[in-house]
């Protein structure tokens, strides 16, 4: 069973409720090594998924501000030429 503890001012451990866990969790032997096999490595494969770089977005996203920059650059300067 998991349970929160708080230091004091002399750098000792009390427990306190579930709901002022703000500086500790303390674990039990079985849920430590859950954590460790099973659930730690899976929260570390979904970060991977969801930040990982992806060199092909990136290049689709890239070439259209590119291109969506240049569109309006010179479709500007072309206005302002008919301008005159």
């Amino acid at each position: 069973m998991s349970v929160c503890a708080v230091a004091n001012a002399k750098g000792r451990l009390f427990i306190t409720a579930e709901t002022d866990c703000s500086e500790f969790v303390l674990l039990d032997q079985a849920e430590f090594s859950n954590l460790e096999s099973g659930s730690l490595q899976q929260m570390l494969e979904t970060l991977h998924l969801l930040f990982e770089f992806d060199a092909e977005l990136f290049a689709i996203v890239e070439l259209a501000l590119i291109m969506a920059f240049l569109t309006s650059h010179f479709g500007g300067r072309i206005v302002r030429w008919l301008g005159k």
